[in-house]
């Protein structure tokens, strides 16, 4: 997990210079970024914020398909701390977005391996 802490750090601060430069294609990113490394650290309630933060940003840009990405990865997060009801609206967001987005190999990919 530290190596990972550290390259994410790293790319955080990389992304950090271009979200300053144009919020609306890295702001997400950054924040995403951000809830995956206090999920990592064990700082779930700052981690829950970075990722409605995240979710949020990427949908006010009209990124649809990393607005799904970021619900995907809070419904990990969600079940990894035993919410499963949290997770379950979060994966229906992730899938109804990749649906939207056209992926539907990434929305049946999701219903065969969600722990649901």
């Amino acid at each position: 997990n530290q190596k990972w802490i550290l390259s994410a750090k790293k790319s955080i601060s990389n992304i950090d210079y271009f979200a300053k430069i144009c919020p609306s294609n890295c702001e997400h990113k950054h924040l995403l970024l951000q809830a995956e490394i206090k999920s990592i650290t064990g700082e779930a309630k700052e981690a829950i914020s970075k990722y409605k933060l995240a979710i949020s940003a990427a949908e006010r840009n009209e990124f649809i398909h990393e607005q799904a990405i970021a619900n995907e990865r809070a419904a990990e997060f969600f079940l990894r701390y035993g919410d499963s009801s949290r997770a379950a609206h979060h994966y229906g967001e992730a899938q109804s977005l990749f649906l939207k987005w056209g992926a539907q190999r990434k929305v049946d990919d999701l219903l065969m391996s969600i722990a649901l």
